[in-house]
């Protein structure tokens, strides 16, 4: 593995060595995937290499940044960790500035998202849309 890690996403400056707090992402090994996201990321070097070689090169060879990816993409976020669902796909864009570090967030309250209150308040949270169970309670016997 490499000392650091550049997003290669094609206008992005991003860099483990340069923006705290970031994941860099492999390429899937599935083609159709791979494709998706060779195409979302638009740098002529990574196509090149998809063309000649397949996912399996480029997945060895790139990586994109946390900041291309919804924070619903991710199974796990954490400060030190983001993994992304399985068949998650980049959004063509970056959502946050490729700056954001500690050093330059001014108002914290800025990025707290409802999850973080959640966690912090001990809560439980749910994405929208998505139901949010009590499941401490006993369970209904059936026919009653």
């Amino acid at each position: 593995m490499p000392s650091h890690m550049n997003c290669c996403f094609n206008k992005c400056t991003n860099s483990s060595r340069s923006t705290q707090n970031l994941s860099f992402h492999k390429f899937p090994t599935n083609e159709s995937l791979c494709k998706q996201w060779v195409e979302l990321c638009q740098n002529d070097k990574v196509i090149q290499k998809f063309k000649n070689h397949g996912s399996s090169q480029v997945s060895k060879s790139f990586r994109i940044c946390s900041e291309h990816f919804k924070r619903e993409d991710y199974v796990l976020w954490t400060s030190k960790k983001k993994v992304l669902h399985k068949g998650s796909i980049p959004t063509g864009q970056q959502l946050i500035s490729p700056k954001t570090t500690h050093s330059n967030i001014t108002n914290w309250s800025d990025m707290i998202t409802e999850e973080d209150e959640a966690v912090a308040n001990n809560a439980t949270w749910s994405p929208r849309g998505t139901p949010n169970f009590d499941l401490s309670g006993s369970v209904p016997e059936q026919g009653k």
